[in-house]
């Protein structure tokens, strides 16, 4: 490994222990941002000093400013999502009606339910919603139609998470219901994933109920009996890394120095379009830059 190949490291450790930090003490966030924002001023006033000067500017300088802003911004990041979290937040322990957006693929959890995540549009009381983005686990009755980019409506029990939880509440749902189906590349994504489901299911068993989940992280073929069996040998994360297992360990077998060649020969639009057609499949993937 060379020197330049660490470059970004300062920057990752950085952003990644002030995002910690402030996910797991939110009340920290706007200290935090305030404390990197002056240090990076701080620092970049006094480069402009020392180049009014005849002293050498520090290469190091440039770096510590890039460091703090990005630890700044993240900081910020948290501090600004967090009043909305904590709106959503004191509806648990409460009956709540919740208008969300699914932004996963749904897999049968240990309770017999149809677990998945979803982005809030409004949350609060049976019939008295008010508008609220953050995001959600909810906990369905098994069904059709709760597909990656579908808008739903759920009424239920709510219970509030702990500091670091990407969800700000969990609903153990008692109604649900498809208030407009996935569309566009979401519906298209949909059918292709039903498609394979449906031909996996007239493979033999235990392949027919494995396979969708290995390939595409759909897991509500899979028999109770073979889930239990992969919890208590160990194997349950070859499904619950929705299909990715797959697609990493399929490139290992590519090695034909034709087949590599030919690979990088891929514009990169084309690869991110391919990348993103993947995660769509599995679930793992909502709109956003690349």
């Amino acid at each position: 490994m060379r020197r330049r190949d660490l470059r970004l490291l300062p920057l990752a450790v950085a952003v990644w222990a002030v995002a910690l930090l402030c996910v797991l003490l939110p009340a920290a966030a706007w200290g935090c941002a305030a404390v990197c924002g002056a240090g990076a001023v701080a620092v970049v006033a006094h480069l402009l000093h020392r180049r009014g000067s005849l002293a050498r500017p520090s290469a190091c300088g440039g770096v510590l400013v890039v460091v703090l802003s990005a630890a700044a911004g993240a900081a910020l990041a948290v501090g600004f999502a967090q009043p909305v979290r904590e709106r959503v937040s004191e509806e648990g322990g409460r009956v709540v009606e919740v208008i969300a957006d699914v932004t996963s693929s749904a897999s049968i959890g240990q309770d017999g339910r149809l677990w998945f995540d979803a982005a809030t549009a409004a949350v609060g009381p049976p019939g008295q919603t008010e508008a609220a983005a953050a995001p959600v686990r909810i906990g369905i009755e098994p069904r059709d139609g709760f597909e990656l980019g579908a808008r739903i409506r759920v009424v239920g029990e709510a219970s509030t998470t702990d500091a670091g939880e990407r969800a700000a509440l969990v609903v153990f749902a008692s109604e649900a219901e498809v208030v407009e189906p996935a569309g566009g590349v979401f519906a298209a994504a949909a059918t292709l994933k039903h498609a394979f489901v449906e031909r996996s299911l007239r493979l033999p068993e235990p392949g027919a109920g494995l396979l969708p989940g290995l390939a595409v992280g759909d897991t509500r073929a899979v028999t109770p009996e073979l889930n239990d069996d992969m919890r208590t040998s160990g194997l349950s994360h070859l499904t619950a890394v929705s299909g990715d297992t797959v697609h990493k360990r399929g490139g290992s077998f590519m090695r034909s120095d034709r087949l590599n060649a030919r690979l990088t020969t891929v514009p990169s639009g084309e690869r991110n379009v391919r990348r993103r057609g993947r995660e769509l499949l599995r679930g793992s993937w909502t709109p956003g830059p690349p």
